[in-house]
């Protein structure tokens, strides 16, 4: 296996969508003239723009590349920082910050665990892949541990330089995407690449086949329909932190420094997470990941004091082991490699598309009654998953393993 590649996807997730104005963004656009409904228009235009380019940038990383979104990614970030720093003071100029922002999300989305998926398949590891995803997790929320502590303490100096800052981590992603050998075959893709009208029907083709697996394929939409509710969740928590930190008299920095402590635990959880899901098992994991975090927003309301921490650090858990329990299940179910990316990207439509949907709506109450509604959306979904793989027995989890290509039912 090539380690040098291997090292520079690790940096590649740690800088991705690092973005170091993610403590204090709410305080941002108030601070440059924004309200309330402003802010929550901004969050749901966000989730339309995921929703509209997530499958035909999905599909561009099939066809040209997982190495070529990657880096289109790390470039929409540093424009995104770039643009809200110079020019982002009214509504409609923050709708192109948050559009770029929505781009650069989706363009390293999916492509990303895709070009792992296929650096280790090239090498005949692809068995390791559960292994390797918890390792690359632990870097992504060590990355983003980072980014909060270091934005909360740039934003005690000037609000906008966490924006001006993540553009030039945005360069760095650029660089080591940049170095990286990739894996897929381009064959076609240089095919298309010369004859446009090809190009588009082949982009046509692939997302069609890709929506026909999802619907043949009932435990890949039920881990989908998963992914949505327990993602939705965190998410949630981002845009509610931020006022609920505030209320208790903390500054920027001390909000960036809780923020990026919850990221840390959640680095910790994502590198011990290949190994929970051996000793536990997925089935447990699953369950228990989104009934806690449910939980944990239903009686944060009407909590104060120390045992907040204690409700931080189970949304924190939640946070770190999401990806790297969900997403091998999910490469797990896809038979066809060359899809595998438009594939992840439908699992990411899904879950934006969800987000998209509750947080304008959770706005239009205050923070105690947000965080109470969170809780009931988990609460819902885990009691309409756990009904329909009740009726549907072959949906529920296997054992924790990663047989790579092939796995118990012949995949």
């Amino acid at each position: 296996m090539s380690r040098r590649d291997l090292r520079l996807f690790y940096l590649f997730r740690m800088l991705a969508t690092s973005y170091l104005w993610a403590p204090i963004f709410l305080f941002f656009q108030q601070s440059r003239g924004l309200g309330f409904r402003e802010l929550m228009f901004l969050g749901g235009l966000y989730s339309l723009v995921v929703l509209l380019v997530e499958i035909p940038t999905g599909a561009l990383a099939d066809r040209f590349g997982r190495k070529v979104s990657m880096q289109l990614g790390a470039l929409a970030m540093t424009a995104s920082g770039l643009w809200a720093y110079f020019f982002a003071h009214d509504l409609p100029t923050f709708m192109v910050s948050e559009t770029l922002a929505a781009l650069s999300l989706s363009l390293s989305s999916g492509a990303d665990s895709a070009y792992l998926f296929d650096l280790l398949a090239a090498e005949g590891a692809a068995h390791e892949y559960g292994k390797r995803e918890s390792t690359a997790s632990a870097w992504h929320q060590a990355g983003t541990a980072l980014a909060y502590a270091g934005g909360g303490a740039l934003a005690m100096v000037d609000l906008a330089l966490p924006y001006l800052v993540t553009a030039g981590v945005g360069v760095l992603a650029f660089g080591a995407a940049s170095m990286l050998h990739e894996r897929q075959s381009q064959t076609f893709s240089m095919k298309i690449a010369t004859v446009p009208h090809a190009a588009w029907h082949g982009w046509v083709r692939l997302m069609r086949r890709a929506l026909s697996e999802l619907v043949h394929n009932g435990r890949l939409a039920w881990l989908i329909a998963y992914s949505a509710v327990v993602f939705t969740l965190l998410r949630a928590a981002q845009y509610l932190y931020q006022p609920y930190l505030k209320s208790y008299g903390l500054d920027y920095g001390e909000i960036g420094l809780v923020q990026a402590s919850v990221y840390v635990a959640a680095s910790l959880v994502a590198h011990q997470a290949y190994r929970l899901r051996r000793w536990i098992g997925d089935e447990r994991l699953l369950w228990g990941l989104l009934g806690s975090l449910a939980v944990s927003f239903v009686v944060m309301a009407p909590i104060h004091g120390p045992v907040i921490l204690v409700l931080l650090a189970v949304q924190a858990a939640a946070n770190g082991l999401c990806s790297p329990l969900v997403k091998p299940l999910l490469n797990r179910e896809i038979s066809d490699s060359s899809r595998r990316a438009t594939i992840l990207s439908v699992e990411s439509i899904a879950r934006r598309g969800l987000t998209g949907l509750f947080i304008p709506i959770a706005g239009l109450w205050n923070q105690s009654a947000a965080l109470t509604i969170s809780g009931i959306l988990g609460l819902a979904g885990l009691a309409i998953l756990a009904g329909i793989a009740l009726h549907s027995p072959h949906l529920r989890a296997e054992p924790a393993v990663d047989r790579g290509l092939i796995d118990p039912r012949g995949q």
